[in-house]
């Protein structure tokens, strides 16, 4: 039990550092980068907030540097003036001014700005005056601030803008191999009719979970970089197109491979002996299908036509009459079937662009 514990959080680690990696790289070069540039520009020995503006805007899991960026200068502008204000008024109570401060920043960055960053940059701003003084943390800090966001917004909108569709096209492909091993597995399984084994196989589908939540997340992000990207904007018809198939066909493809997999070691459980031959070439073609497809920019080559050539028969259930051929009780291994025609449906349907099928029956 705890071996699978700690085999599937290591796939999610794994997935959660895939998905930030080129972010988290992006934002340390740039952050260098602000600190020269504010050095340069400004004359200033420690220009801390420049880089701290540029990994602010380009943090990995934002939705829109764009929007981000935006939302921190207001709320830094804000915080400056306020606090510049409260500075100026008598040194009576204090803490009174600090907190009134304080208090008034966070409803103005609420106003301006929907998004938290502003409400916390203009606060944060106050703070720092109040502690550094406006000669630290006024002027010179919303300079420094203007750099390191400059400098983000070319990395983000220009330098290194993140392709929305690959994002959501390499998400897909590794839920697609995640899942298909873990058929591979229950495949295996049921070849030595070990339901040992097909429970374990039944936990690696499960945990293609994880690969699913990446994908969510990807399509969350592309949806955003539709809105907010000068890239995303190019292509932001097909990224919506694709995010709308992806959103509803991704959990789909993720049950009916899970009601595959439990049908599956359910029936060898119960059933006597393996499947039917008929259908065991079925899932065996499934299974190839699914850990050889290639989704996105490699997904119209020849290879993957062919791919696409074996997967379209799978679509359609085992004829009646084969089963009335088999000498086996064919009611648990029909049900297996229908879950294996479930799941090719929904591969068929959530590469429908990159493959050219249009059929609004899937």
């Amino acid at each position: 039990m705890f071996a699978g514990f700690f085999q599937y959080m290591a796939q999610v680690a794994k997935a959660r550092v895939d998905f930030a990696l080129r972010d988290a790289v992006v934002s340390a070069i740039a952050a260098v980068l602000a600190w020269v540039a504010a050095h340069l520009l400004w004359g200033h020995a420690k220009p801390t907030f420049a880089a701290v503006a540029v990994v602010v805007c380009l943090a990995p899991g934002l939705p829109s540097h764009l929007k981000q960026t935006w939302s921190m200068l207001l709320g830094c502008t804000i915080g400056i003036v306020i606090a510049e204000v409260a500075w100026l008024l008598p040194e009576h109570h204090p803490m009174l001014r600090l907190g009134c401060s304080i208090f008034i920043a966070l409803l103005l960055g609420c106003l301006v700005s929907p998004t938290p960053v502003a409400a916390i940059q203009a606060a944060v701003s106050v703070l720092l005056v109040w502690a550094m003084g406006p000669a630290v943390a006024g002027e010179a800090r919303l300079l420094d601030v203007m750099t390191g966001a400059a400098i983000g917004l070319v990395f983000s909108q220009i330098l290194f803008t993140t392709d929305p569709l690959k994002g959501m096209s390499v998400a897909a492909q590794k839920l697609l191999h995640q899942l298909g091993k873990g058929l591979e597995a229950m495949q295996l399984a049921c070849a030595g009719t070990d339901s040992a084994q097909a429970e374990k196989a039944l936990n690696t589908i499960t945990q293609a979970y994880s690969n699913l939540s990446v994908l969510q997340a990807a399509i969350e992000q592309s949806d955003q970089s539709a809105k907010w990207s000068v890239r995303g904007r190019l292509v932001s018809d097909k990224v919506q197109a694709h995010a709308r198939r992806y959103g509803r066909h991704a959990a789909r493809l993720y049950g009916a491979s899970l009601l595959l997999g439990e049908g599956w070691a359910r029936t060898l459980a119960h059933a006597d002996g393996a499947a039917p031959d008929a259908l065991q070439r079925k899932l065996n073609t499934l299974v190839q299908v699914l850990l050889r497809l290639e989704v996105g920019g490699n997904a119209a080559g020849p290879q993957q036509s062919a791919l696409l050539q074996q997967l379209m028969p799978l679509v359609q259930p085992v004829s009646a009459v084969t089963w009335q051929s088999m000498a086996v009780d064919s009611a648990r291994w029909r049900l297996v079937d229908e879950y294996a025609v479930q799941v090719a449906q929904a591969v068929v349907a959530l590469l429908d662009a990159e493959l050219g099928v249009h059929d609004a029956t899937l």
